[in-house]
């Protein structure tokens, strides 16, 4: 569990909560709460897990569901579509771009420093498209997974 009170920032968090601050978003417990969970611990995570892992009485679950939603709106935490229609939520520092690999059977998650997408959003910048995002996640079957099933033949 973390506690935004006893928790030490780091350097993110403290930009995250500045941030936070100049937006129109209040710097709220629930708000400081989540986003050092997502900075200090690797995800991404559901809202449960978020919630899970968040200091008793920090919020309720329905608060880190909005709290989340808004998070994103104000680009401090990115949302993460795995196709199980579970979203999931991690610290987006916008300095650490990363991707996905997911197990389609037992949804382990593997983080990907490589981007393949680059080259595509230089190509758009050339053709004029400006706030350029993409998001790319690979599923396929992990080697553990693999070796079970033909363990299971």
């Amino acid at each position: 569990m973390v506690s935004p009170k006893e928790a030490q920032p780091s350097r993110d968090v403290e930009l995250a909560w500045n941030a936070l601050a100049s937006s129109r978003l209040r710097v709220t417990r629930a708000r400081r709460g989540i986003l050092q969970v997502l900075a200090s611990q690797h995800g991404p995570f559901s809202a449960v897990e978020v919630f899970e892992r968040l200091e008793k009485g920090v919020c309720d679950l329905v608060t880190t569901y909005r709290t989340l939603t808004a998070l994103e709106e104000v680009g401090l935490i990115r949302r993460c579509d795995f196709g199980d229609s579970c979203y999931r939520y991690e610290f987006n520092t916008g300095e650490h771009h990363h991707h996905h690999i997911i197990c389609r059977k037992c949804r382990k998650v593997e983080t990907v420093d490589l981007c393949v997408a680059d080259a595509l959003e230089r190509l758009a910048s050339r053709r004029g498209y400006r706030e350029i995002t993409h998001t790319l996640e690979v599923f396929a079957i992990c080697s553990q997974c693999a070796k079970d099933h033909k363990s299971d033949e």
